[in-house]
């Protein structure tokens, strides 16, 4: 048999923003009775270098790095349409969000 569930993945590259997030995230969904959970996923770092010199000085050089966050909330009750537009509707412009369906096989 097989079940539906529904998938939110959050993003972010700045780390406050991600936790203040999800921790909204987590207490609206506790305080509706929705059946959740959720985990945490690796952190992504980019690593630029850049020159300082565009020059003679291939020494000088500077980097930067770039981390991003994800989390992965999995809601496996029925939810409706209005309450995941009030809970997109209030995140910060800087978090990123996917939303989809999967099916999971109970034994």
């Amino acid at each position: 048999m097989k079940k539906k569930f529904l998938q939110i993945n959050i993003k972010s590259v700045n780390l406050n923003a991600y936790k203040i997030y999800k921790y909204f995230l987590q207490k609206v969904l506790k305080k509706l009775n929705i059946k959740n959970s959720f985990f945490n996923l690796p952190t992504k770092q980019k690593r630029i270098t850049l020159l300082k010199s565009p020059h003679v000085y291939k020494k000088a050089r500077e980097q930067f790095e770039l981390k991003s966050y994800k989390a992965c909330f999995q809601i496996s009750d029925k939810i409706k349409f209005s309450i995941l537009y009030w809970l997109f509707l209030n995140k910060p412009s800087i978090v990123q969000i996917k939303i989809r369906y999967n099916y999971r096989d109970i034994v």
